[in-house]
């Protein structure tokens, strides 16, 4: 008997084309392959999930089974994420390029669903679990979702997404497999997974296979770590797999079980995510990420075929301050406030390249603050801090949301960001002043 997995959509439903993660009915593997999948499943009638389907083997929007990243050079993200309509949160990690902001590569999907262990849930079920969610607590568990959909439809989506390092990314993976049992697997791409000759992507169904065949190797079982390159080869770069095995050991996941496997008001797919990210960044995720699952995140864009379109601006906010906690009080000061100016102006005017301007300036400065120049005196934080904004005052004066009497003669108006890195100066200056006369 297959059980359903009920999305944790504690008013609506969810219609998405997901990949399933449930073992099925099919033909066992030791490899998953990036999939799409229908599942249509409410609280109201949650239903079991379909049998398997051969992936489209023609289909240009199908990512490929191996991925040659750059550990040094390419840019990962993890985000939250929710559908515009639907209550459900999830988790994505992937590849971007933060000259561009676009999505180059999803590369793990998951979120948390209820698990109602029912195959056909009658009228009675759906009130007892909706009732136990609301008052009480359903049992839950985290599930894959898949890499990509094979539908052409955009979705509109809200998002956060944080910038995080390749080892970050393994770091999240090594939480996957730590919960990973034989038949809730999660399929993601990983570093130095053995080949199988015998076995090719075109050869996987849409399921995950099923773990008793002899033939092949158990999700349970680590995975044999194989050399991703050719010693001559740049040591930085690293051939990705999308698989199920496991490649890690397992690590301690009683924060993130304790989150993921039990649903009730209080502990929703939001909560959960926000718990993933926090696991991942060791910081928790800023004041605009609310912990309601009803509520929308910060910025939107559209899905499309499963990832992030390319069309629309992709923005991934930098490590949180109280990442550099080592600094001192007066430089960390700076950092938070023009992190928060980040955060709150891609929800002005996201779309315009003026925005995408004053955010890669803010994003270099805030980077560049916290590393290279961490150890600056004050004074010379503060004339390195006035040298960038004589340097960049073009782009860090533009009003990009302008009124009537902007376009007066003898009406000029500061703009937000501007303000902020006065505001910065006279912080220092203040300082500096009191630190030599104090």
């Amino acid at each position: 008997m297959t059980k359903s997995k009920v999305p944790v959509t504690l008013l609506t439903p969810d219609n998405e084309n997901i990949a399933s993660n449930n073992v099925d009915d099919g033909a066992s593997d030791d490899k998953a392959t990036p999939s799409a999948d229908n599942e249509n499943a409410s609280l109201a009638k949650p239903k079991s999930k379909p049998k398997s389907k051969s992936k489209p083997k023609n289909s240009p929007f199908c990512p490929p089974d191996k991925l040659k990243i750059n550990k040094k050079t390419d840019h990962f993200f993890i985000s939250i994420n929710k559908r515009k309509g639907d209550v459900h949160s999830f988790v994505m990690l992937g590849i971007y390029d933060p000259k561009k902001n676009k999505v180059q590569r999803v590369l793990c999907r998951v979120g948390k669903w209820g698990d109602s262990g029912i195959d056909e849930p009658d009228y009675a079920d759906s009130m007892t679990f909706i009732c136990n969610a609301l008052f009480f607590s359903n049992k839950s568990k985290l599930g894959d979702e898949g890499v990509w959909r094979e539908g052409a439809e955009l979705q509109p989506m809200s998002y956060q997404a944080y910038d995080i390092s390749y080892e970050q990314y393994l770091e999240f993976v090594q939480i996957l497999e730590s919960i990973q049992t034989d038949k809730n697997t999660f399929g993601c791409y990983k570093p130095g997974i053995k080949e199988n000759p015998q076995k090719t992507a075109q050869d996987h169904t849409t399921e995950q296979p099923q773990v008793e065949d002899s033939g092949s190797l158990s999700p349970s079982e680590p995975a044999t770590l194989v050399s991703s390159e050719p010693q001559d080869e740049n040591p930085d770069l690293v051939t990705l797999t999308y698989s199920i095995q496991r490649v890690f050991p397992s690590r301690d996941v009683r924060k993130v079980q304790e989150s993921v496997n039990g649903l009730n008001i209080h502990n929703t797919c939001r909560h959960s995510a926000i718990r993933l990210v926090e696991e991942v960044q060791h910081a928790p995720v800023g004041s605009m990420v609310s912990s309601c699952f009803l509520w929308g995140l910060p910025y939107e864009t559209y899905l499309d075929h499963g990832k992030p379109s390319e069309n629309v601006p992709f923005y991934a906010l930098p490590a949180p301050p109280t990442t550099f906690a080592h600094l001192d009080e007066i430089k960390l000061n700076v950092l938070k406030k023009l992190y928060t100016r980040m955060e709150e102006m891609l929800c002005l005017e996201p779309d315009s390249p003026d925005t995408q301007d004053k955010f890669a300036t803010l994003r270099d400065k805030y980077l560049d603050l916290a590393g290279p120049k961490n150890d600056l005196s004050l004074d010379a934080l503060l004339e390195d801090i006035h040298t960038w904004k004589v340097t960049n005052k073009s782009t860090l004066e533009v009003l990009r949301e302008k009124y009537l009497w902007d376009y007066l003669p003898f009406f000029k108006r500061t703009s937000s960001t501007m303000k902020l890195v006065s505001e910065l100066e006279n912080d220092l200056e203040t300082e500096i002043k009191f630190r030599t006369h104090g």
